[in-house]
């Protein structure tokens, strides 16, 4: 699959690429077998790029593209998270996190502006 350079960085990803938010829970429960299916098959066709947030299942979509990744080449494929939030500790009993169908030990809150992101990639 063709690789394009990201904006004027070193970075190169793949035109298409992996959105790990369903294998956290984001619009139902995925099994670890549909998951890392999922994740095969995006292998298997070219995907080389895979977005994921330590908030999508509270780790979980992490984990899972983690397991796929753990194997191949570091040189082979590119990976993307989010960054200024993090989980504090709360009550999860009887509460869903946001849209994720996951329990919610613990909940997502901003630790820093958007623009801390992005001045530290300028000046990379």
């Amino acid at each position: 699959m063709k690789r394009n350079r990201l904006g004027e960085s070193d970075v190169h990803v793949t035109e298409l690429g992996f959105g790990g938010g369903p294998l956290g829970g984001l619009f139902e429960a995925v099994d670890d077998d549909t998951a890392a299916g999922a994740l095969e098959a995006a292998w298997d066709s070219g995907i080389r790029y895979f977005d994921t947030s330590p908030h999508y299942g509270i780790g979980q979509s992490e984990r899972r593209i983690g397991a796929l990744l753990r194997g191949r080449p570091r040189d082979a494929w590119t990976l993307s998270t989010k960054v200024g939030r993090v989980l504090v500790p709360q009550d999860g009993a009887g509460r869903k996190d946001e849209a994720f169908e996951v329990p919610a030990s613990h909940r997502r809150v901003w630790t820093s502006p958007a623009t801390a992101c992005c001045a530290a990639w300028r000046t990379r």
